[in-house]
């Protein structure tokens, strides 16, 4: 039997922001006699683990966590993304529960860490997401939406309040979707009457959800309730035609395809980035809008930042940079044509016959490549 380590007067409740997933503990977790359960600095190894450790009644120290150094570093902008899904996350788990509170200015914060971050390196915020395509990191996708988001209304020329308010549409709208999405995403069979009439009722669950929170915003609301709207009239759930949907609404829908599209599902492989916005080019006029498709393919480029490939000379290589056209990025090389790693970075440019791209890569073909292809942009 543990012995017990710390007294109740000297312990609280655990709290949501004690853990994060991947992340070690700031502080020692006890169980509610006071036994040690996890020391600091152990590893929340997953969103179960994390579960299980907030229902059980567990308790932490009083002591409050140190505060940061002055001097650390700031965090790259592949480090800052990575963050923010996980602060993504955390959202979602608030506005499910019902216990959120200052959710504007929450998402405020998010927006502002993206705008600075896109300001900063908006090659390096793009990849960030590219390289973070596991369908079970439901937050990641919504991280990935809103990166998108900032970035392309900033393209535009959307005006500001607009486009912030678009920004926390897309970090929020999947989100009564979240607590589904595992399941949808490992099942190789017909979705059942069930489960089709949630995924259809989750704009309308997750627009209550975030009233509930306080937010009244018309685009973001717009934005969260009719992104499964269709300009032929085929989407749902109020089967809107035409310009009965909103611009910024019409963004969303069309990102909210493509950054399914680049994720795998149990039933389908993941597309690659050139395909999913070929498939959406394919739809302009019909299901989605034309011009914010054709400006999406310009703007990120047929092989966004963040994407494996394979040269004409059997090199693999990451796409560092978009270049001055969509087809003809930058790419660092990552791998040699005899399949050899490292050593000194060496750009590639792929207007070049001999440096073409002629293929995206998967990265699971390519094992332990991502932690060698992040610090690229530190």
């Amino acid at each position: 039997m543990n012995q017990v380590t710390i007294r109740m007067d000297a312990a609280r409740p655990l709290r949501e922001d004690d853990l994060e997933v991947g992340k070690p503990l700031v502080l020692p977790v006890y169980d509610r006699s006071g036994a040690l359960l996890m020391p600091q600095g152990a590893l929340v190894e997953n969103e179960e683990q994390r579960r299980m450790l907030l229902q059980r009644g567990n308790l932490v120290p009083l002591a409050r966590r140190a505060p940061a150094a002055v001097d650390a570093p700031p965090a790259t902008t592949i480090e800052a993304m990575n963050q923010l899904h996980r602060d993504v996350a955390m959202l979602h788990r608030r506005l499910l529960s019902g216990t959120a509170a200052g959710v504007q200015e929450r998402v405020a914060q998010l927006i502002a860490c993206i705008e600075t971050h896109l300001a900063q390196d908006a090659d390096a915020a793009l990849a960030a997401m590219q390289m973070q395509l596991d369908p079970a990191n439901h937050a990641a996708r919504q991280a990935h939406a809103a990166i998108i988001c900032v970035f392309a209304t900033r393209a535009m020329g959307m005006e500001a309040a607009t486009a912030r308010a678009l920004a926390g549409a897309a970090l929020t709208y999947d989100l009564a979707l979240g607590p589904l999405a595992a399941q949808l995403n490992g099942q190789s069979e017909r979705l059942s009457y069930t489960q089709l009439a949630q995924v259809r009722a989750h704009p309308e669950v997750g627009l209550r959800l975030l009233e509930a929170a306080g937010i009244t915003d018309p685009v973001w609301v717009d934005a969260v309730l009719h992104h499964h709207e269709r300009l032929d009239g085929s989407g749902y759930p109020h089967g809107l035609r035409g310009a009965a949907i909103r611009e910024p609404t019409r963004l969303l829908a069309i990102i909210d395809i493509y950054t399914a599209m680049l994720r795998p599902r149990v039933y389908r492989d993941a597309l690659p980035a050139r395909m999913a916005l070929r498939s959406i080019f394919l739809e302009r006029g019909k299901q989605v809008d034309e011009g914010l498709a054709m400006m999406l393919v310009k703007e990120l480029g047929v092989y966004p930042p963040g994407t494996l490939v394979r040269l004409a000379n059997d090199e693999i290589g990451i796409v560092l940079r978009r270049g001055e056209d969509a087809a003809h990025p930058q790419v660092a090389r990552l791998v040699t044509a005899d399949g050899a790693r490292g050593g000194a970075q060496v750009l590639r440019d792929t207007r070049q016959p001999e440096y073409q791209i002629v293929d995206s890569v998967p990265y699971d073909r390519v094992p332990g490549v991502l932690a060698q292809a992040a610090a690229l942009w530190d």
